[in-house]
């Protein structure tokens, strides 16, 4: 599903943040990636997601070289990706309906079945009935699950998550791993990178360490 072969990143500013990874993650895995700041975790995702280029070696998505895909084919490749964050970027002028709906209108759905998707989407996150509300009437936890709803609203067969309970005290935090754990059951293949090590633990999941190295 997802492969990784001599992957190495290195930002403008000189800074490295992955050097010669190689990585398999199998079609309806979870995984946990876990490392020390400045070890390369928000970059891993951010590359599986195109929203970062790699400076040398081979991604491979779904059967799909990344370095090859065509600019034309991005917005229909990240339609199949859900990418949570822990900032969960939600617009504070709009309904919570209207956050989760977003990547629906853009993609041109039919009203109706945004509706029936979005209903679908809170019952997973167990925020049923919240629709109408803003964000500001939400706790962090709410705020988080709402950022799942917008993520997995498209069905997709990859999410992201970058340190999605970071914010979040112990009990919120294994509440959230607890509903990624029920997409993953769904059938999704899922990457959540976070420095929790004890929660991870906790979930029995594999855990793939990423070390800080420097090229000799």
């Amino acid at each position: 599903m997802i492969e990784f072969k001599d992957v190495s990143k290195r930002y403008p500013t000189g800074q490295i943040a992955l050097y010669n990874v190689n990585l398999t993650v199998q079609q309806g895995e979870m995984a946990f990636i876990t490392g020390h700041s400045g070890a390369g975790k928000s970059t891993l995702l951010k590359l599986i997601a195109l929203l970062e280029r790699p400076n040398q070696g081979k991604i491979t998505v779904d059967h799909r070289d990344l370095q090859s895909l065509k600019r034309g084919k991005i917005p229909d490749y990240r339609r199949g990706i859900g990418v949570i964050f822990q900032d969960h970027h939600l617009l504070s002028d709009r309904t919570v309906f209207d956050n989760i709906a977003l990547p629906l209108m853009i993609s041109g759905m039919h009203p109706a079945d945004i509706k029936r998707r979005i209903q679908a989407a809170l019952d997973k996150v167990n925020l049923l009935g919240r629709e109408k509300e803003y964000p500001l009437m939400l706790s962090a936890g709410e705020k988080q699950r709402v950022g799942i709803a917008r993520a997995v609203v498209n069905k997709p067969k990859i999410i992201l998550a970058d340190e999605p309970t970071g914010n979040l005290d112990p009990a919120l935090a294994y509440d959230i791993m607890h509903t990624f754990k029920q997409f993953n059951e769904l059938g999704s293949t899922i990457l959540i990178a976070s420095h929790d090590q004890m929660l991870i633990e906790s979930m029995k999941k594999r855990i793939i360490v990423l070390q800080k190295v420097k090229p000799t």
